[in-house]
Parts: C-alpha cells; sequence; structure tokens
C-alpha cells in the first residue's frame, strides 16, 4: 500500500518508521522542513505521487488547504488535526466533495477512545460532556479555564479542538467541553454520554511522545489502526 503523509514533525517521523517496518511503501512526504527521499515541499509535487491514501499529521491548517484537493485528486485521507471540522462549512463543503467523488476521509481517534461506542449511540444521545485536565503551568493559574460548548471552544481555544470536533463528529451533538488546569503532567480527557442507550464514562490519561511533549503517543497510534485495517481487510 502507498501512503503519503503531510507533516513531518513527531507523529510524522513516527509514521514514517513505522510504515517501513510494517511493510508500506511511502509515495510522498510533503513538508516545508525536514529532511528524507521522499520529501516534497508543495502540494501540487504531493499530488503528483501515485498514493492509495493520505495522512495529515500537521495542523487544522493543513486540512483546510489540502482535503479537497486530496479528495478531488482521487486519494483518500486520514485526518489527526479534526479540529478543522468544528468549521461548519468547511465541513459541509468536504462531506460534498466525498459524495461526488466517491472518496472517504478517515477520522482518526486521536488522543481518545470509545468512538465506535459513541457512534454507534450516536441517534440516542442526549448528553455528552468532555472534560480535558492539562497541566497548569501552561495557563499560569488552576482551576476551570473554559466551559461551554465545542463551537464556543472552537473561537477560544482551537489549538485544543480536535478531541472536542472528534467527539461531535462521532455523537452528532454539539458537545459540552470543561478545560481544567490542574496539577497533572499528562493530558486526561474524562468523556461521560448519556442518552437512552444507558451511560459511558471514558477516561483516558495520555502519555507523550519523547519527541514532543505536546503531542500523544495514542493519537500517532490511532492513525496505524486504520493503516492497518485498510491494508489487511479485516476492520476492527
Amino acid at each position: 500500500m502507498l501512503v503519503g503523509l503531510i507533516g513531518y514533525g513527531a507523529i510524522g517521523k513516527f509514521l514514517a518508521e513505522w510504515l517501513e517496518r510494517n511493510g508500506f511503501e511511502i509515495a510522498a512526504i510533503l513538508d516545508v522542513r525536514g529532511e528524507h527521499e521522499k520529501m516534497v515541499r508543495g502540494i501540487d509535487e504531493f499530488l503528483q505521487r501515485e498514493m492509495d491514501v493520505a495522512v495529515e499529521a500537521a495542523s487544522q491548517q493543513a486540512v483546510k488547504d489540502y482535503a479537497e484537493k486530496i479528495l478531488k485528486a482521487g486519494i483518500d485521507l486520514i485526518v489527526l488535526s479534526t479540529g478543522a471540522f468544528a468549521d461548519r462549512d468547511f465541513l459541509s463543503r468536504v462531506r460534498e466533495v466525498c459524495r461526488k467523488t466517491g472518496r472517504r476521509v478517515y477520522i482518526a481517534s486521536g488522543a481518545i477512545g470509545g468512538l465506535d461506542a459513541i457512534f454507534s449511540a450516536s441517534e440516542l444521545i442526549e448528553e455528552i460532556v468532555l472534560t480535558t485536565r492539562k497541566n497548569w503551568r501552561q495557563f499560569g493559574r488552576k482551576g476551570v479555564i473554559f466551559e461551554g460548548s465545542a463551537s464556543e471552544a472552537a473561537q477560544k481555544f482551537p489549538k485544543n479542538l480536535n478531541v472536542a470536533a472528534t467527539l461531535s463528529i462521532a455523537s452528532g451533538k454539539d458537545v459540552k467541553v470543561r478545560l481544567v488546569a490542574d496539577e497533572v503532567e499528562e493530558n486526561i480527557h474524562e468523556i461521560l454520554v448519556r442518552g437512552e442507550f444507558g451511560e459511558m464514562e471514558i477516561r483516558v490519561r495520555n502519555r507523550p511522545m519523547r519527541e514532543n511533549p505536546k503531542t500523544s503517543y495514542l493519537a500517532a497510534l490511532s492513525v496505524t489502526r486504520i493503516l492497518r485495517n485498510l491494508k489487511e481487510g479485516l476492520v476492527v
């Protein structure tokens, strides 16, 4: 399977090594920095390479800049920076391009788990609450930094939006978000889901990648799960 990578930071480098170890072929890596034999500097050159799927591991802006072009080129796309889809107009455009081209966007679960159960129960969900706890030193104080809807969080904390956006897509609801500055060394995500189906509580304590303490190891691993499913055919 031929895979293109967008972004060559901590996750991109991890994925490049993982792909080579697991029988995949790297078609191209798109980044303005870094060195690799498959590196390209622009989207046009990237799309000239034959590939089965592209993986975004760069930024929300990269998703907005490249997603539609990649899909229109007949390439499926795996997205990590799902906060880009907090822009409802952009999300609608991407869905329309998928419908017209028959291509797919795979939403990586990123730094959380339980998306399969949340998506299964989505029609019966009445409330979904995300509480994210981060080290208080990032904010200079302890306590609740933000409490409101995911759409409100998109305006105030766009860089912290990926998890909330992923939950909104899976549940079809505007997630309630609490951002708490706490005495923690690792980011913690607590998800509470209620509805006619019952109740779910999901808690994930993320271990950061050594190469970038702001990036969760689980986020990188969530991409490898999708790639394994695509290659092996047995989808979990």
